[in-house]
């Protein structure tokens, strides 16, 4: 069986689950946010490259080469395996980088003779004595695997299945908004400022606050699927158009402080 994600730390939880199971699963991670940025200009590698730029900017592990060398080597990697007709497994959830990423993949497999399976994974669940609700799979640990019995969720997902998913890619493709978003259970194209309401919500107008804090509170309050260096991205946007005002942090402080904003209301 081979595996396939949208989500890195995912991907990390899993791998090191089938090695305390001695499980031998392949895994292909195909981190590419098609939630974000545009979905229609050249190439699909080319197409990712100006979003991986933004990633690589706030992400000091990563940078844009290596993102995009890990992409083409995984498209490859999963071509492959569709040719030789090998078993495919798609884990996604309802949130929209999942839910992008599983209808590019059924229409990437609309056509192929290769038994594809699924697996839908819910967001909300109980931890012990908390109530869980997911901003990202990669909040999910190795052990909840196990303990919520995931691989239990598979279920086949047949050829016309896939061709019918790839409608809804389709679409998403003719309107190629900036944003897309899962708003109960529907894909919705949306403009690039539609995050900024969460982040806004939380940034004072009288007192600077912490970029890091900001950031953390609004995936924290607001787990709707936008990742963290988004939100850097609009941040640095909405301090170059004057709607947030912007203090430096002190380098012989804390060289990785990325400072203080708050609103010019």
């Amino acid at each position: 069986m081979i595996d396939v994600l949208f989500n890195e730390s995912f991907a990390n939880s899993l791998k090191y689950f089938y090695q305390q199971h001695q499980i031998a699963n392949e895994l292909i991670v195909l981190p590419v946010h098609l939630n974000l940025g545009d979905i229609t200009l050249g190439n699909f590698i080319e197409n990712r490259r100006t979003l991986f730029k933004i990633q690589s900017t706030h992400d000091r592990f990563s940078t844009t080469s290596r993102k995009m060398q890990q992409l083409t080597e995984s498209l490859k990697q999963l071509d492959e395996v569709a040719e030789r007709g090998l078993p495919i497994r798609i884990w996604w959830s309802d949130l929209s980088e999942d839910v992008c990423g599983f209808l590019w993949l059924c229409e990437a497999l609309a056509d192929k003779g290769a038994r594809v399976f699924e697996i839908h994974v819910p967001l909300s669940f109980v931890r012990g004595e908390a109530l869980v609700t997911l901003s990202s799979l990669g909040e999910l640990l190795y052990d909840d695997i196990e303990r919520l019995g995931l691989t239990k969720f598979e279920k086949p997902l047949t050829r016309q299945q896939r061709k019918v998913y790839r409608y809804g890619w389709r679409d998403l493709r003719s309107d190629n908004t900036p944003v897309r978003v899962n708003i109960n259970g529907q894909l919705v194209s949306q403009p690039i400022n539609f995050y900024d309401q969460f982040l806004l919500s939380q940034v004072s107008s009288k007192q600077f606050r912490n970029v890091v804090r900001v950031i953390g509170e609004t995936l924290g309050r607001y787990p709707v699927g936008a990742p963290d260096w988004w939100y850097r991205h609009r941040i640095d946007y909405l301090i170059s158009k004057g709607v947030l005002n912007f203090q430096k942090a002190d380098p012989h402080v804390n060289e990785l402080d990325p400072g203080k904003i708050k609103r010019n209301d």
